[in-house]
């Protein structure tokens, strides 16, 4: 059975384009969109990586998830990889050191493996090939 990534994300275009980069990555996508939902979806699933927007809404904001997660000892392996409007600093100073960061708007597939990489988490490779200028998106 394939690993779980759980995608914190309320944009429904981001979140579509995040899951194909998981799915073609050989993951399997559970997304939530408030922050509360990624903390029980952690504690309940175990996932190997977790993709959160540190702006995440909720009554639990994404970057108060990511700090409970990182306290909680069921939980605090689980690499995190922020993937936000906030530059890295900025997002760091929210939630804390991240395995990975990816900036919104522009989104490609190169950098979505190299976070992935980067979290140690063991994902096998990609199970397809994803176009890297199709698949990407950047405000215009």
């Amino acid at each position: 059975m394939s690993p779980i990534c759980v995608i914190g994300e309320t944009d429904p275009f981001v979140a579509s384009l995040l899951r194909r980069f998981a799915e073609a990555s050989g993951l399997r996508v559970i997304r939530v969109q408030v922050g509360q939902d990624l903390l029980n979806m952690a504690r309940q699933v175990s996932p190997a990586v977790i993709i959160l927007d540190a702006e995440l809404p909720g009554q639990l904001r994404g970057w108060e998830a990511a700090r409970a997660l990182k306290v909680d000892t069921a939980t605090c392996d689980i690499p995190i990889i922020n993937c936000s409007w906030l530059p890295r600093a900025d997002a760091v100073a929210l939630i804390g050191e991240v395995a990975g960061h990816l900036q919104k708007p522009e989104l490609h597939y190169e950098d979505f493996v190299a976070a992935l990489n980067a979290t140690g988490a063991a994902i096998k490779s990609p199970a397809i090939d994803v176009e890297p200028t199709s698949q990407s998106i950047k405000a215009d």
